[in-house]
């Protein structure tokens, strides 16, 4: 990773800044190529901040493209994620929350929920709804 180190930062530096969103690795590469990042390295960089627990990549399920977000590694796995289908933003659920709810879940179903998990569903925003 010695060479690609700055290059690396610049793509942890725009997903964090973009934490709230997530975005396909040609609209990754789109925002950084102009910074003489190659697509090639793009790509080997996201893979890698994926396996470091940096990066979740999220699949909507119906097909097979990708998504990617930043969710700050290690700290990430201690609650869980709401991600919104229509906007795509995403909420870090509070610890004691996600405890509690992984808790009951393994307590009424007997299925234990993974670290990190995202739950999907419709945001406020996009759902209309006001509080």
């Amino acid at each position: 990773m010695g060479y690609t180190t700055g290059k690396r930062e610049r793509i942890l530096e725009f997903m964090s800044s973009n934490a709230d969103a997530s975005f396909t690795l040609e609209e990754i590469c789109e925002r950084l190529l102009t910074d003489g990042h190659g697509k090639s390295t793009v790509y080997r960089i996201v893979s890698e901040l994926v396996g470091d627990g940096r990066i979740k990549r999220l699949s909507d399920g119906r097909t097979r493209k990708c998504t990617y977000q930043f969710v700050g590694g290690e700290s990430c796995h201690e609650h869980l994620h709401l991600k919104c289908k229509g906007c795509g933003k995403m909420l870090h659920l509070d610890e004691k929350i996600s405890h509690k709810l992984v808790d009951e879940v393994l307590r009424a179903g007997g299925f234990l929920v993974e670290e990190g998990t995202f739950l999907f569903g419709t945001c406020r925003e996009c759902a209309g709804v006001k509080i």
